[in-house]
């Protein structure tokens, strides 16, 4: 008898790891990272979650600590376990207070903007619980919350004017604090800038945070598998076959937590999940030493909406460096190879030459300066998101595939948004109804959104990747 041909991966999986964030080296002797990589795998399970980052892992968490909770969960993970965007973004849990209103209002209505800006505000009071309640050592730092700084009256004017519509539509009442003049060039310590926005925010270590997840379910009776990459799902005598590298699983419940990989596998989503690598960098403690300063805040330094830099100081007092996907400068061909791309095993030197430029001008005193072979950098990592063309991502039941479900498309901002949509995705897959969640109802993958999307699309209204930059 031949011996059958393996299967073979579609386009868009992850690719081999290449250059490590800062928070993924910190958790290299972590068991967890390649558990499983060599066990056979089970034939069977009752639920099947595909991805181990943030999403996967709560996900999973919320299903095993459930009343009438799976007899069987199985995590299946294309590479090490959260190896993906949720161990390689730049640090920020920094729910949207204003800034994305007036772009919520126009995709879904000022009612729907407004219950988005809420859902990231629970975000933050519910991670915050979490690490406490488990007492989980990530570097969490809530310090005096965060800031944007208006670096040019372009991005003050949008920002005041999503300010005043919040502020409009909630009576008054609004938690963002707004520092002009002296005053705000006093609490950003930037002297170029304009103003700065202020309001509740934390930075972390998200691969601590997710391992110590995953570690918790494991106690509880998960099976995690890495190194074990999903080719396809399909059905299978009333229910699917989770067809893997390494033999497949039968299961009535499946569940998507793959993000911006998420059109590999699915192609009702394909179109509107587009993969995008974004970047950051690990930078020394300021090398100017005690005469700069701890900063008392995490920073969003902005020029435009979709031009930022974005600035965490961790415990030990170095510096994450996140940055924007583009700048007016920046090189076509770079930008091109950010765009659509799944490639996280590199990073840009251009794009790191900009961002320390522009920190080097922007943090005076700090000693940081320009290139890579200045003071104060040391390296860069890659980390892809998801974009969705209407700013939010995609959390439920699929529809036409009665027992799969999906959690993807956070448009980078995940961290925001996480613990409350995975939670709620372990209640819709145990059978609660979307409504019950607690979700804002953008967030639901429904075929009346996909069909209005899929209409904005062809009639060239947005581009695939023109999700919100939210950081």
């Amino acid at each position: 008898m031949p011996t059958p041909t393996p299967p073979s991966p579609p386009p868009g999986l992850p690719v081999p790891l290449g250059a490590l964030s800062p928070w993924q080296i910190s958790v290299r002797s972590n068991p967890i990272l390649n558990l499983n990589r060599d066990t056979p795998l089970p034939s069977e399970a009752q639920v099947v979650l595909i991805g181990s980052g943030l999403t996967g892992a709560l996900t999973a968490y919320s299903l095993l600590t459930s009343e009438g909770a799976p007899s069987k969960v199985v995590l299946l993970e294309a590479r090490q376990a959260c190896s993906g965007a949720s161990g390689r973004n730049a640090g920020h849990c920094r729910p949207d207070a204003y800034r994305g209103f007036n772009v919520y209002s126009s995709l879904h209505g000022p009612e729907s903007a407004l219950a988005i800006l809420d859902s990231e505000a629970q975000v933050l009071d519910l991670v915050a619980a979490f690490i406490e309640k488990h007492a989980i050592d990530c570097e969490f730092q809530l310090k005096e919350g965060t800031l944007d700084v208006a670096m040019t009256e372009a991005f003050e004017t949008v920002a005041v004017a999503a300010f005043e519509r919040v502020k409009e539509q909630r009576g008054g009442e609004i938690k963002v604090k707004v520092f002009t003049g002296s005053e705000g060039k006093d609490i950003s310590r930037i002297a170029s800038s304009r103003s700065s926005f202020a309001w509740p925010a934390a930075s972390l270590n998200p691969a601590k945070l997710c391992l110590a997840i995953h570690a918790m379910s494991l106690q509880l009776g998960l099976e995690l598998f890495t190194h074990t990459p999903v080719y396809s799902v399909t059905s299978s005598d009333e229910e699917w076959s989770v067809n893997t590298s390494r033999g497949s699983i039968q299961s009535p419940s499946v569940v998507h937590c793959t993000n911006a990989y998420s059109g590999a596998l699915l192609d009702e989503v394909k179109p509107f999940v587009t993969p995008v690598r974004a970047q950051a960098h690990q930078l020394t403690a300021p090398p100017a030493g005690e005469s700069y300063p701890l900063l008392k805040h995490s920073y969003s330094i902005r020029f435009a909406p979709t031009h930022f830099y974005s600035v965490i100081q961790r415990p030990d007092h170095s510096i994450v460096l996140g940055t924007s996907r583009g700048w007016p400068e920046m090189p076509a061909g770079v930008k091109k190879a950010i765009t659509n791309s799944v490639d996280d095993k590199s990073w840009s030197k251009e794009v790191a030459e900009n961002a320390m430029e522009q920190l080097s001008l922007v943090l005076e005193g700090s000693g940081y300066t320009a290139g890579l072979d200045g003071k104060g950098f040391e390296y860069g990592w890659g980390g892809i998101i998801g974009m969705t063309p209407d700013s939010v991502p995609f959390v439920g039941a699929i529809p036409g595939k009665k027992g799969q479900f999906i959690g993807a498309g956070f448009n980078g901002h995940g961290m925001a948004r996480i613990f409350l949509c995975a939670p709620s995705l372990a209640k819709i897959v145990l059978g609660q109804d979307f409504s019950e969640t607690g979700m804002p109802a953008a967030f639901d993958i429904t075929e009346e959104r996909l069909a209005r999307l899929q209409g904005v699309l062809d009639a060239g209204l947005v581009k695939k990747s023109d999700g919100l930059a939210l950081n």
